[in-house]
């Protein structure tokens, strides 16, 4: 009879209780009392064993930390260090360690579900190495985990009177068979064939021995690497250095990760500073121009006005003599021409600078050229081909430090896959670029940063000392000041941890203890994803604000849980007000949506404040966004799709369909793109209580708005063949 292992459901909540029902007394004996809903919303990890007719045979829990004795959630493993010999595990820590919490199973099956269930459960957690069990000391080790844990001597010195508590080790070896990495070989072919046509449908058309001729066409450009266990071959990466970048540059938003190409930055500031001293100079020049324009008018409107005013004299002396005045008659006349004849002369030189500067025109700034890329070097190489026996693929990881090592000079590893196609293992460490707008490309661009191997982020509180790299690491961003001020204890119950690789900060964080869960539980549809009952009110989690490096996105789910891990928490939040975009490391948590709401109008003698569930609960600044974690679901990670969706219209229908999408708990959709005339309504999300549509279709949900492409226009035509849309 098969046995088969996967996620435990809360639809298999009474075939999980009816299997412990059974033995539910010698159960409260191996693991304390017990309650089989709350091991199943709390655990992080929660699993079952099927047989092939369906029924469950087994079921077990792991955690991030031991929930039996009195461990620290935040310094369980040092709080373990001090009391067995852990010092001798090598790279241990908490992002690589879980607890098993609970099992059963039924006793004839219980082996095979044992190793089903760690089989699955290092697969899933491909960064964890070891497995710990902690049992009260009166409860000795029983089948089937006797044979498979490993106990955990005390430290010397300990005396084992005063230690109530037991503790056991299984290890990653210890189930699954190890995979080395090596550079390929010819003579791998006939172990690498069964592997690649069972990973690619058309396998057949590249040939019989395509593996073989890409193997041995290496040189300094093409390389290729093997994954052997067993002492064959299970899985062959063959990577190039010859990539041509330019169309990638022109459809994807690469210039966060510099373009691909070496010296950027630098390049990118010279052509800066040469781009400001040239428009200094050209502005100098035009302004010197115009003043040389204005002297020339000045001087040419003197001269014809001084012997303007000469030719006039000689005719007014001729009159004086005829009129015969006097002289006191003659002064005055003189005076009032003589400050007519100024007024004059700085008209028309005022009139002639004008017209001189309007000859030279206005000053045009040039628009500020772009670095020539084809003058750089690249800095990515490219993944031609991957394949892997699916019995290794939580493994993968092993494949990419090797392949970095093979181009020293590279930082970016990249790989385009078909819209369409499934996602290989390797991916999960791959980065997803986002499409510029009508960028229409055929694949989706993916990649690696050299860095983010570098191991699992250290988590830790901001003190003043971090002060000047975390203001660095903010640079001009507008929460900087929010941070500072938690920093100097302006924010009371705010808090700012830093995530940092090998010293260097690579994201942060400021959060605080959720003071109101109630308000997201009555405003959004949070009890479709945990059961409120099961946490206590100070075991929720805002997160305030978050800002990875791009480069460490996929470190981020990683990030939160060490967080909660650290401030006791089970249930993270971050609500995003209006206008702020959803940013991509934020992709792993879940949108939530909001309830509907009564309609606006209430008959006289009902008041609205008093008809919520809780009466002084306000309703969050709108529309926000509300994302939401916690443990179970970041041990279940969502997977990409980079189908690309186009919805026409902004219709009831069509936002629905949108708000449905980018709500799906396990999917993360990269290509939604929305058309329509005036792009989304811009009014706060009501809806009828008696209607499926939209309240007046005032819908902005913020979720819809940060989380997919938004295009003003219509639709003009549609190429199913081609696959394209017409605006």
């Amino acid at each position: 009879m098969a046995i088969v292992a996967r996620h435990a459901t809360s639809q298999d909540l009474p075939h999980i209780k009816d299997l412990c029902e059974v033995e539910s007394h010698i159960l409260e004996k191996h693991w304390g009392p017990y309650n089989i809903s709350r091991l199943l919303e709390r655990n992080a990890f929660s699993c079952c064993a099927v047989d092939d007719r369906g029924a469950v045979v087994g079921f077990a829990t792991l955690h991030h930390f031991p929930t039996v004795g009195d461990f620290n959630p935040s310094t369980w493993l040092e709080d373990a260090g001090a009391t067995w010999k852990m010092a001798d595990m090598e790279g241990l820590s908490v992002s690589n360690t879980m607890v098993l919490t609970f099992f059963f199973a039924e006793h004839v099956h219980e082996e095979e579900v044992l190793n089903e269930i760690i089989r699955m459960a290092f697969s899933i957690c491909n960064d964890m190495e070891r497995i710990f069990l902690f049992l009260p000391n009166s409860n000795p080790l029983f089948a089937p985990l006797l044979g498979n844990f490993d106990p955990i001597p005390l430290n010397d010195g300990i005396d084992a009177s005063n230690v109530t508590i037991s503790a056991f080790r299984a290890s990653r070896g210890d189930f699954m068979t190890e995979m080395s990495v090596r550079p390929a070989m010819v003579e791998d072919h006939d172990d690498l064939v069964p592997v690649f046509k069972a990973q690619k449908e058309d396998a057949e058309e590249y040939g019989e021995f395509f593996l073989a001729n890409m193997i041995q066409s290496e040189d300094e450009q093409n390389k290729a690497l093997v994954a052997e266990a067993n002492g064959r071959a299970m899985g062959l990466l063959v990577l190039t250095a010859d990539v041509q970048l330019s169309e990638l540059q022109q459809k994807f938003e690469l210039e966060t990760y510099d373009f691909l190409v070496q010296n950027y930055s630098e390049e990118a500031t010279s052509v800066h500073e040469e781009h400001v001293k040239r428009v200094a100079r050209m502005r100098a020049e035009h302004a010197e121009r115009i003043e040389t324009a204005r002297k020339e008018a000045r001087a040419s409107v003197q001269e014809e006005f001084d012997q303007y005013l000469a030719e006039r004299q000689e005719e007014e002396e001729n009159e004086e003599e005829e009129e015969g005045k006097t002289e006191e008659q003659l002064d005055e006349e003189r005076k009032a021409k003589e400050e007519a004849d100024n007024t004059e002369r700085m008209k028309q030189i005022a009139e002639a600078e004008e017209y001189a500067v309007m000859e030279v025109g206005d000053f045009v700034e040039d628009p500020e050229p772009g670095v020539n890329l084809d003058l750089l070097e690249s800095n990515a190489f490219f993944v031609t081909l991957f394949c892997l026996d699916p019995v290794y693929d939580c493994q993968v990881d092993k494949m990419l430090q090797p392949a970095f090592d093979l181009f020293p000079d590279k930082e970016y590893l990249i790989m385009t896959v078909p819209h369409k196609a499934k996602k290989a293992s390797i991916m999960r460490h791959f980065i997803p670029i986002k499409e510029k707008l009508g960028g229409n490309f055929s694949h989706a661009l993916y990649l690696c940063h050299r860095a983010s191997l570098l191991g699992p982020l250290s988590i830790t509180p901001a003190v003043a000392d971090d002060r000047e790299a975390l203001l660095e690491f903010l640079e001009e961003d507008p929460e900087r000041e929010a941070y500072t001020d938690v920093l100097d204890g302006k924010a009371e119950g705010s808090t700012v941890y830093l995530a940092k690789v090998i010293g260097q900060i690579a994201a942060v964080a400021r959060v605080r203890r959720c003071a109101a869960p109630g308000t997201y539980s009555k405003f959004y549809e949070l009890d479709s994803f945990i059961d409120s009952s099961h946490y206590g009110g100070d075991e929720h989690l805002d997160v305030e604000n978050l800002l990875v490096n791009p480069i460490f996105t996929r470190s981020t789910p990683g990030m939160l849980r060490q967080i909660m891990c650290v401030t006791g928490t089970c249930c993270a939040y971050c609500l995003l007000h209006p206008s702020v975009p959803i940013p991509e490391y934020l992709d792993f948590m879940t949108i939530l949506c909001m309830r509907r709401l009564q309609d606006s109008t209430f008959p006289p003698d009902i008041d609205p404040a008093r008809t919520g569930l809780t009466t002084d609960l306000k309703m969050p600044p709108g529309p926000p966004a509300l994302l939401h974690t916690n443990f179970r679901l970041l041990m279940q990670p969502k997977k990409d799709s980079d189908t690309r969706i186009v919805v026409i219209g902004s219709s009831d229908a069509a936002l629905s369909l949108v708000e449905g999408l980018i709500s799906v708990p396990y999917l993360t959709f990269h290509r939604i793109t929305l058309v329509a005339p005036g792009g989304l309504p811009d009014r706060l999300p009501r809806f009828r209580h008696d209607r499926l549509n939209y309240f007046d279709k005032e819908l902005l949900w913020h979720g819809v708005a940060g989380k997919c492409g938004v295009v003003e226009g219509s639709l003009v035509g549609l190429d199913r063949q081609a696959s394209t849309v017409s605006v």
